[in-house]
C-alpha cells in the first residue's frame, strides 16, 4: 500500500492519559502529531506521558477560550509549524476528546482514494445558523470571563433601545474586562457604527476538518494577504465554525482544484442541550458503527473517566 502522510493537529486542555491513548491509537510510520496544550494547563503532565517520536508540542501556546478567536489562534500556531515542515499529505484537526472509528490502514486508504479532496462542512451561514447568524455577523462578541458561554454581544446602537444599550455598557464596566490592545472605549465606539464583514458572503459548519497541504498553504497565504480578515473574527461569536470555511469557499471560486467533501467527524448534537454534543458511551456502539458506514472516520466526544469501555470496544472492533 502506498503511504500517505497524516498530520494530526490536536487541541487539548485536560486528560493527559486520554490524549496519550489517542496518540498511541493513531501512531504509525507516516503519522505526525502537533499538539497544542492550553496555556492554563500544565503541559509537563502531557509531555511526561507522551514521549513517542514524531510528536511535537506547540511552543507558542495560547489561553484558548470557548467561543473565542483564541481557538483559531491555537490552530494557526500549529499550522505554521506543519506548513514549515512541508510534508505532502493531510492535516486532520482533532480535540483531545476525539477518537477514530477506523484503523490506521483504513484511514490511509481513505485519504489515498480521496487525495484530491478536502473534508469540511460548508454552508452559507444563514443556512447553518438560521436563528443566530445575524448575531455572528452584525454584533461584536467578547468573553467576559474564560467560563464557557459567559460573553456579551454588542450590537449597533440604532438596532436596540437606549436602555438595553446602557445595560450592555454597564455589564462591560462591571466585568472590568481587559483585552490586549483593547479598551472599553473601543467597544463603545464600535457600537456606534455598523459591523461590516470583510467578505461579501460568509460560510460556516463544523469546526473539525481534514485539509491537504496545498489547501493549507493557500489559506495561510490568504490570511497574510488580508490581515483584516483576522481582525474581524477576533470579535465574532464562535469564529472557528466560520473562519476556515469562508476562506476555502473564496479560494474555490479562484481555484478549480480545491474540491471538498463533508467532514469525516461524527458528532451527535441531539442527545444533550444545545451547544453541548453528546458524550458517547458503550451504549452507543451501534450508532458509532453506523456513522463509520457513512464515511465518518472519527467521532466526538469521549470521556475516558466516565466510560472507557466504549474506547476499548472501538479498539477491539477496528482490529
Amino acid at each position: 500500500m502506498t503511504s500517505m502522510v497524516k498530520n494530526f493537529l490536536i487541541l487539548a486542555h485536560h486528560s493527559p492519559h486520554q490524549l496519550n491513548r489517542l496518540v498511541q491509537r493513531l501512531y504509525d510510520d507516516h503519522s505526525f502529531f502537533y499538539i497544542h496544550i492550553d496555556l492554563k494547563s500544565d503541559i509537563e503532565s502531557f509531555k511526561s506521558l507522551i514521549t513517542l517520536p514524531k510528536v511535537y508540542f506547540i511552543e507558542d501556546r495560547v489561553n484558548a477560550i470557548w467561543g473565542n478567536f483564541t481557538i483559531i489562534q491555537a490552530t494557526l500556531n500549529a499550522l505554521t509549524q506543519i506548513i514549515r515542515d512541508n510534508r505532502p499529505g493531510f492535516t486532520i484537526l482533532l480535540s483531545g476528546q476525539d477518537y477514530p472509528l477506523a484503523t490506521n490502514r483504513e484511514l490511509t486508504e481513505y485519504f489515498l482514494q480521496n487525495k484530491a479532496y478536502n473534508f469540511i462542512d460548508i454552508k452559507p451561514i444563514e443556512e447553518a445558523w438560521p436563528e443566530e447568524y445575524l448575531s455572528k455577523t452584525n454584533h461584536f462578541y467578547i468573553n467576559l470571563t474564560p467560563k464557557r458561554g459567559n460573553g456579551l454581544f454588542i450590537p449597533y446602537f440604532k438596532n436596540v433601545p437606549f436602555v438595553a444599550l446602557l445595560k450592555i455598557y454597564l455589564r462591560l464596566i462591571k466585568s472590568s474586562i481587559v483585552h490586549k490592545n483593547t479598551t472599553l472605549f473601543f467597544f463603545i465606539f464600535n457600537s456606534l457604527k455598523k459591523r461590516k464583514s470583510p467578505v461579501p458572503i460568509q460560510y460556516g459548519g463544523s469546526q473539525w476538518w481534514a485539509l491537504n497541504l496545498e489547501c493549507l498553504k493557500m489559506i495561510m497565504g490568504y490570511i497574510h494577504k488580508y490581515p483584516n480578515y483576522i481582525n474581524y473574527h477576533k470579535f465574532t461569536y464562535i469564529p472557528d465554525e466560520i473562519f476556515f470555511h469562508t476562506i476555502i469557499k473564496i479560494l474555490q471560486e479562484q481555484h478549480e482544484n480545491i474540491l471538498t467533501k463533508p467532514s469525516i467527524m461524527y458528532v451527535n448534537w441531539h442527545k444533550l442541550d444545545y451547544e453541548f454534543p453528546a458524550v458517547f458511551g458503550i451504549k452507543d456502539t451501534m450508532e458509532l458503527l453506523k456513522a463509520k458506514q457513512n464515511e465518518k472516520l472519527f467521532a466526538r466526544k469521549f470521556d475516558e473517566a466516565a466510560d472507557d469501555k466504549i474506547l476499548d470496544f472501538l479498539d477491539h472492533q477496528v482490529n
